[in-house]
């Protein structure tokens, strides 16, 4: 169904190649223009799903497509691309976000669930993640900033960890239960 919310979801999708190549071609500015845009959009179209009672299937799977899209894509450019993000964090990051997708289908093809609900810890790992890619983006448009980002990078990975635990333990719960 395409309404407001889905329309803002899907153009957050599209604007992850122009992200990726401003961080490829050296423009951080435009990078974190993208990003903040894109991280503002995904709080909006939320918001305007559950206002204007718009919630739709669509939009309950492509949201998170998109989300993990421009974090992943973040995470793998200012590693591999960049050297900003230490490899072990994007790693660690983009690992957990494939065994919860995985996790996920599993649920979903048992007839155990419909949606994977983030709890606390993982929208605050999700917020921390965010958060990685706002400051190594500042970080490569300013030039400061990098003890801040230093311990962002152990409080993201900890974090990360521990929520793909807490997926993990939840999972096999829901799956024996």
């Amino acid at each position: 169904m395409v309404n407001i919310p889905n329309l803002i979801t899907t153009l957050r999708g599209l604007s992850v190649p122009v992200f990726i190549m401003a961080i490829h071609y050296s423009k951080p500015d435009l990078a974190l223009l993208i990003f903040l845009l894109a991280s503002i959009s995904d709080a909006l179209d939320g918001f305007l799903a559950r206002k204007l009672n718009q919630v739709t299937r669509v939009g309950v799977i492509i949201d998170p497509i998109a989300d993990k899209a421009l974090i992943d894509s973040g995470f793998l450019m200012l590693s591999f691309n960049k050297h900003v993000i230490p490899v072990w964090l994007s790693i660690l990051v983009i690992s957990r976000d494939a065994f919860i997708v995985v996790g996920a289908w599993l649920l979903t093809a048992f007839g155990k669930i419909e949606k994977v609900k983030p709890d606390l810890v993982g929208k605050l790992t999700a917020f921390l993640q965010f958060a990685t890619i706002l400051l190594s983006l500042v970080y490569m448009d300013a030039g400061f900033g990098e003890k801040l980002l230093r311990g962002t990078f152990i409080l993201t990975g900890t974090f990360t960890a521990l929520s793909g635990v807490d997926y993990a333990f939840k999972g096999i719960k829901e799956l024996n239960g």
